[in-house]
């Protein structure tokens, strides 16, 4: 084989697999799945154990009435930080946070120049939050000890970025996400579970979770519907708020979960509501 050949079969080869990646995308958007899939027994196990972890407590709604705005228990005048990585054009949460808690918020999102308010409490930096520090990412325990350095104040994380939390996720260990008394997380491609590969990383990161925290809430977004496989519907795009176990005790009800909650809204008015599925929480 000539080196014209081989550099001829080597960019066909690029190209070939480029185009099954962007085969594989499309094939995934309408809940085709070309790579193994998760066995049936792994998806009961793990939905189980999500189910096992989620309590009833009272809660309270923060932030904008759709998009930006979310659920939690009402530990905010033991708060003294938030961290919201992915703030985008929102910030409704973290002014609602200052107005009423006298909460100060550190922001970081890398494709926006930022809060255009004049607000004391809020901290801005031009990164995304990932699993590496470089000019334009910062690792979620960096930015943490360079906001606060040893500061023993209770904080709560709040973190919607638009994929990249599972990469944060599996590199911040179970320490520095106990540091935080609530996680209120937007979990991307959630549907994703039903790849075989996707699911060992997603399920070894709720195992993570799950050291330290329960479920206090869940709430699908409905910007992008459910998916299905197997019989077991799944949402999308997830949002999840978890309580730190230790103050389970504090804000657990006796209540039945029931869901959507009372102060749920639609992320996306013109779209429909979508109700999580009643495998993940219902008794």
């Amino acid at each position: 084989m000539n080196l014209s050949t081989l550099i001829i079969t080597k960019r066909m080869r690029k190209f070939i697999s480029k185009l099954i990646t962007k085969i594989k995308g499309e094939l995934l958007k309408n809940n085709i799945f070309v790579e193994k899939t998760t066995s049936k027994n792994d998806l009961e196990n793990f939905i189980l154990n999500f189910k096992k972890k989620y309590i009833s407590c009272n809660l309270i709604r923060i932030g904008a009435r759709g998009d930006g705005g979310y659920l939690l228990p009402n530990n905010l005048d033991d708060v003294d930080y938030c961290f919201s990585p992915g703030v985008s054009s929102l910030f409704e949460f973290e002014k609602e946070l200052s107005d009423s808690y006298n909460i100060k918020s550190f922001m970081a999102d890398g494709s926006v120049e930022g809060p255009q308010i004049n607000e004391n409490n809020f901290q801005f930096i031009k990164k995304f939050i990932t699993s590496k520090t470089n000019e334009n990412n910062i690792t979620l325990s960096e930015w943490v000890k360079k906001s606060i350095g040893n500061d023993p104040g209770n904080k709560i994380l709040q973190m919607d970025i638009e994929g990249d939390e599972y990469d944060v996720l599996n590199y911040e260990d179970k320490d520095l996400l106990s540091s935080f008394s609530i996680l209120i997380i937007e979990f991307h491609d959630f549907h994703k579970l039903f790849d075989a590969k996707f699911f060992k990383n997603l399920n070894s990161i709720f195992n993570k979770i799950f050291d330290n925290f329960s479920i206090c809430h869940v709430h699908p977004n409905n910007c992008c519907g459910l998916a299905e496989n197997k019989n077991i519907q799944a949402p999308k795009v997830l949002e999840i708020t978890f309580l730190r176990n230790d103050l389970i005790s504090k804000f657990r009800n006796n209540s039945n979960i029931d869901l959507p909650h009372k102060l749920d809204k639609k992320n996306v008015e013109k779209n429909k509501e979508i109700k999580m599925p009643e495998i993940w929480w219902k008794n």
